[in-house]
């Protein structure tokens, strides 16, 4: 097949990447955007208010809009929020339940119904002392019990068998998840644990603190439900599975795929979140089977997976789509340049482009990789 290119959506890209109106203020505040954004904190988040402008220029209102790297949800967050109509797909279920709390349409009486549950259900369901023991000797670079407070620490285990074999999983239900996902540490007074970090959970320190965990659930959700989702808000269609099987059949007919592998030797999703993973049921036993099927994982030993996917987001777009990635490259790798050859071959054009990073702050962290630049292939 002849490859014929589009200089117009091509060179609208090369003018974006020379505007950056997500560097330009508001939009480069650090906590731009919908405050919902913010239900959960993520590593390798991608910047909302670049999800908003790649949206915004590259595609239209009541058009599909799919991320297969959903993460936190921002693509679909950011799509639903501007009429598109959002797909998310994502392996990792803490990625999921995160997605599914800002895209849905929460209900202010039924959350306030789960909260009611949650509370009877602390305040009646007897823990097993084995159940109590197992889990906290549980832990990575500390025990479970060695985060929280005894009493915070049976309430959370409660919540944890309270969520998992909760019936009716609503929007409602995953934006309170969502919440309890996100305090379950951390170093501000919303947090149940002792100061950590809020992101990865650093090991903890400070005086040992009963803090309620239905007080501060219910704070974070009741601030949750006063963002002011317009009329215009689609809600969005979050999947959970696996990239390099079969996609879900609803998600077709897409006009554009915008979303963010994994940079090489990003931090290790499924890690960093250990104490989520594990409140959303993973054991010790998953933390070593359930990240070989990450694409984190994979991509160390060939990118050759990238065919399988763009096999498939070929397949989803319309005639007419685009694809949109964002990646990394780093001193170590060079993720556009090896990727862009395999995209070649699926599409008819596809274009490398990048964008230096260097200089970026760090935002506190200690160790963001050494990515310096940011790439981006646009291919259709």
């Amino acid at each position: 097949m002849q490859k014929v290119s589009n200089p117009t959506i091509e060179s609208e890209f090369d003018r974006f990447l020379i505007e950056l109106p997500f560097k330009e203020f508001p939009y480069s505040k650090r906590n731009w955007g919908d405050p919902l954004h913010s239900l959960c904190s993520f590593s390798g988040k991608l910047k909302p208010s670049l999800a908003h402008h790649l949206i915004n220029k590259f595609t239209s209102e009541g058009e599909k809009v799919f991320d297969f790297f959903s993460g936190s949800g921002t693509v679909p967050f950011e799509a639903s929020l501007q009429s598109r109509i959002s797909f998310g797909l994502d392996i990792n279920p803490i990625a999921v339940a995160i997605s599914k709390g800002k895209v849905g349409i929460p209900n202010e009486v039924d959350c306030m119904n789960i909260l009611l549950d949650l509370r009877n259900h602390i305040d009646n369901f007897i823990l097993q002392p084995t159940v109590i023991e197992k889990a906290g000797a549980f832990g990575f670079n500390k025990t479970l019990i060695e985060y929280y407070h005894e009493n915070t620490f049976a309430e959370i285990l409660k919540a944890r068998d309270f969520f998992l074999n909760y019936p009716n999983k609503n929007d409602s239900y995953y934006l309170i998840l969502g919440s309890l996902l996100h305090i379950l540490h951390g170093n501000r007074p919303y947090a149940l644990s002792r100061k950590s970090h809020p992101i990865t959970p650093y090991a903890p320190t400070g005086e040992y603190e009963y803090k309620s965990l239905h007080e501060k659930l219910s704070d974070k959700v009741f601030k949750g439900l006063k963002t002011n989702k317009s009329e215009g808000f689609n809600r969005g269609n979050i999947y959970q599975g696996d990239i390099m099987k079969n996609w879900n059949e609803d998600i077709k007919d897409v006009n554009a795929i915008i979303s963010s592998p994994p940079f090489f030797e990003s931090t290790k999703f499924y890690l960093t979140n250990w104490i989520r993973s594990w409140f959303m049921g993973w054991e010790n036993e998953d933390f070593e089977l359930e990240k070989e099927a990450f694409i984190e994982t994979k991509q160390k030993k060939s990118f050759e997976l990238y065919n399988e996917i763009f096999v498939q987001a070929k397949d989803r777009l319309t005639n007419n789509g685009i694809m949109i990635l964002h990646l990394g490259k780093s001193d170590k790798k060079d993720m556009g340049e090896i990727i862009l050859p395999i995209a070649k071959k699926y599409f008819q054009t596809a274009k490398l482009y990048n964008e230096d990073v260097s200089m970026v702050e760090n935002h506190g962290m200690t160790d963001k990789g050494s990515v310096n630049v940011h790439q981006y292939i646009l291919a259709h």
